[in-house]
């Protein structure tokens, strides 16, 4: 099963760690970034494909053309369009199901192998915590919509960017929405589009830590230090 880790973004909202870094390679614990989401990836995985633009030479220098045994492709994102558009940058690469994980996303390992286990899927954090959207399900437990500016005191479910999908995907236009006041193509909210015709099975994640910001930074290096010390 081939894993596609989307990689390309500039992390401006990580500046000014990111001015001279890309966010993939910002140090957790001992560890870049993109090194904890690759220890995270089920053994089932066979190939990595990274969608990288922003400081890419650094990325490639790092992780090389290999990662434990499987093969690295690396493929260009030269505009920041949102994860629609680096996902089809991919297509010609893919064959069968696919694991697609954001770049700057923790996961667990146990969380992505129970995702893996179902032939389309989305993975959802649930919290009482204010969130800008919240994913919605049918009766049968299933993805089927994306709820903006959802009720304070209801609980929500984060979509976590991270999925299972085929080549199904791409028969669907990219959809796209505005993101911190420019348009982007979504992966997520084509899947909407997706769900009206096949299942998306809604996953729930037991740990979920975006690293997008320089507080998730924290909280991220935070978490990490708890975990080490802990063994």
């Amino acid at each position: 099963m081939q894993a596609v880790i989307l990689a390309a973004g500039a992390g401006s909202r990580l500046r000014p760690l990111t001015l001279d870094t890309p966010k993939t390679l910002l140090p957790l614990h001992d560890l870049p970034l993109i090194e904890h989401i690759l220890n995270a990836l089920p053994d089932t995985i066979t190939e990595i494909i990274l969608v990288v633009g922003y400081k890419r030479v650094q990325v490639h220098r790092r992780l090389g053309s290999t990662w434990k045994g499987r093969p690295i492709q690396y493929v260009l994102q030269t505009k920041q369009a949102g994860t629609g558009d680096a996902l089809h940058r991919t297509k010609q690469y893919l064959h069968n199901r696919f694991l697609v994980l954001n770049g700057d996303d923790l996961y667990t390992k146990a969380d992505l192998e129970h995702l893996i286990a179902h032939p389309i899927a989305i993975l959802l954090h649930t919290t009482m915590a204010p969130v800008l959207s919240s994913a919605l399900l049918d009766k049968a437990g299933n993805f089927v919509g994306i709820e903006n500016h959802a009720p304070a005191h209801e609980e929500k479910r984060q979509v976590c960017g991270a999925y299972v999908l085929d080549e199904r995907f791409f028969h669907y236009p990219l959809v796209s929405v505005l993101v911190r006041g420019r348009q982007e193509l979504s992966v997520p909210h084509t899947l909407v589009e997706l769900s009206k015709d096949i299942p998306v099975h809604a996953e729930q994640a037991s740990w979920w830590q975006p690293v997008g910001t320089l507080a998730e930074l924290q909280e991220a290096r935070a978490h990490l230090d708890r975990v080490f010390v802990s063994r």
